[in-house]
């Protein structure tokens, strides 16, 4: 991603963890605590493993980063020329130590152990943003659950809701997101540690041993066998990412249709030359959510690569596995972005109630159709109480008259309700259903969830 293009669509902190730098540095982690827990089951001399920690502390500074990209580009990965850079590094203090450098691995195990490290630390920070969404959310959900607006399908006005309805939603699929993103941990944060084929041959008989060392020594999950060719890991972590960035689009989405000029009843927070035009001096543009739609839009194409990965031949793979190298950091940088400029909306957004009323009494009282249908289907029969609302709709369009008019000259109408009866039908606030249980029972999750 160009720089110019990082502050619209990434999040910095998480950008630094997909670094080439970043990568390097998880790398070399994945190969001290090779030799570490090789020499705790006696594998190679503790000596060694005692020479390689120290030396891999200061292993990345002396890393040739341009001489290892022209090298991977032949090699076909990135390890084989790290190894051989790492290797010659510890060669130049110790060359006993250095001959137990990737001792019994192969390139797949420290990149795919080193994705992880790096997918582990990217999530933590996910985790934070995500809960930072659900918290404003549910606030928000409190702020506004009184505050009456018109709910929308198919793009139409329909029935009366609140924005803090709205806001609950959000924050039940922010939960969701979250219960998602804690069960999978255990088992997707899993070292790699297979040798060539996945048997560990060049460890004789102590390869189970090791790969349990190796996973305690990193902080991840020791798998029950090796997972080279199964991928099932990664595309959980990146499914998760994408359902993730799916939800924030689905909000991006609602906020970006309400600030249209038309409609106008929440707007993005203001900043100095934020949603500006280089041409229309009046243009208050939802920039957030262009950022957020476009991540969005891209994601599920990346989906696609990361699932057509699944399909691998054999013990290792060619080219399907080489496809997550691209695709996962992708995921998680956009995802991470996603979240940032979730949150900036989501804490600062600016709400029009005026607006808001405007919209609910543009339709002169149709949007209160169902609830007179409703109230009057009881005593007359649902069918025949659709069949007449539905006359004084029609009569109410083509007169240009309030719906609330029509029927209040209908006898079929006045036999049934009083003036102030059908005055309170017409009240959008008293036709909201069950929302406010809804709300109650988010934030109710969310007490439960914090005990």
């Amino acid at each position: 991603m160009s720089q110019l293009y990082a502050s619209l669509f990434y999040q910095p902190d998480v950008t630094a963890i997909f670094s080439d730098q970043a990568l390097l540095s998880y790398m070399i982690q994945a190969e001290v605590a090779l030799a570490k827990a090789q020499a705790q089951v006696s594998v190679i001399p503790a000596s060694a493993a005692t020479l390689i920690e120290q030396i891999g502390q200061s292993a990345l500074a002396k890393i040739d980063v341009d001489a290892l990209a022209i090298a991977t580009g032949l090699a076909g990965n990135i390890a084989i020329p790290f190894v051989k850079q790492f290797t010659a590094i510890v060669k130049q203090q110790d060359e006993d130590a250095s001959r137990y450098v990737h001792w019994g691995a192969t390139s797949q195990d420290i990149i795919d152990t080193a994705t992880i490290l790096q997918c582990r630390d990217a999530l933590a920070l996910i985790e934070k943003q995500l809960q930072s969404a659900y918290d404003i959310s549910l606030q928000q959900a409190e702020r506004y659950r009184d505050q009456v607006m018109i709910g929308r399908t198919w793009l139409q006005q329909a029935l009366p809701i609140t924005l803090g309805h709205k806001f609950a939603r959000y924050a039940a699929a922010l939960q969701r997101d979250l219960e998602r993103l804690q069960a999978m941990k255990d088992r997707v944060l899993t070292a790699q540690l297979g040798g060539a084929v996945g048997s560990l041959a060049s460890l004789k008989d102590q390869g189970s041993a090791v790969v349990e060392a190796f996973a305690a020594e990193l902080k991840l999950t020791a798998p029950e066998c090796t997972w080279h060719g199964e991928r099932d890991r990664m595309v959980e972590i990146a499914s998760v990412l994408a359902i993730i960035v799916g939800n924030a689009g689905k909000m991006a989405k609602d906020w970006s249709l309400l600030m249209q000029t038309e409609i106008a009843e929440v707007f993005e927070p203001t900043a100095k030359g934020r949603g500006g035009s280089s041409t229309m001096p009046h243009k208050r543009n939802p920039v957030a959510a262009a950022s957020i739609l476009a991540a969005a839009n891209r994601v599920p194409a990346l989906m696609s690569s990361i699932y057509q990965s699944m399909v691998q031949d054999h013990e290792r793979a060619l080219g399907a596995w080489h496809a997550e190298w691209l695709a996962i950091p992708e995921i998680f940088q956009l995802c991470a972005g996603v979240l940032e400029r979730s949150n900036e909306v989501l804490q600062g957004i600016e709400v029009n109630a005026d607006a808001m009323q405007r919209n609910l009494d543009c339709t002169h009282g149709l949007i209160m159709a169902e609830a007179v249908m409703m109230a009057l289907a009881p005593k007359i029969g649902r069918l025949n109480a659709h069949h007449l609302v539905e006359q004084a709709c029609q009569q109410a369009v083509a007169q240009q008259r309030h719906l609330k008019d029509i029927l209040a000259q209908m006898d079929e109408i006045t036999a049934q309700f009083s003036v102030q009866q059908l005055d309170e039908i017409f009240q959008p606030a008293s036709y909201l259903g069950n929302i406010q249980q809804q709300i109650d029972a988010v934030l109710q999750a969310a007490q439960g969830a914090s005990k």
